[in-house]
């Protein structure tokens, strides 16, 4: 659970700086470029117990609870950082507009 909640707010912070920046120098590709990178760093880490997982005997590999956890945590990053940047200049755009 820590691992989501610490996975959580590095993406808020990431994003937040990036569309300060985006919003004052009225480049709103940052928010797509700082989403893109948050949802690698963010599979990365919150689903590092399944990439390191080994198969079983029967060459199957079971999820346990903290890894079908940690899979269903990294397919929900990976929808909801997808959407931000796909569509997180455009939106910042009409939402926000610019500084300047």
């Amino acid at each position: 659970m820590k691992r989501l909640i610490i996975i959580f707010y590095t993406s808020v912070m990431v994003l937040i700086l990036a569309g300060r920046y985006a919003w004052q120098n009225c480049q709103w590709e940052w928010v797509s470029m700082a989403s893109a990178f948050a949802v690698i760093a963010g599979t990365l880490i919150g689903s590092w117990v399944t990439l390191r997982a080994r198969p079983a005997l029967d060459d199957s590999i079971l999820l346990d609870g903290q890894a079908l956890a940690s899979v269903r945590a990294a397919i929900l990053l990976l929808c909801v950082g997808m959407l931000i940047a796909g569509f997180g200049d455009t939106l910042g755009k009409l939402t926000f507009g610019c500084a300047g």
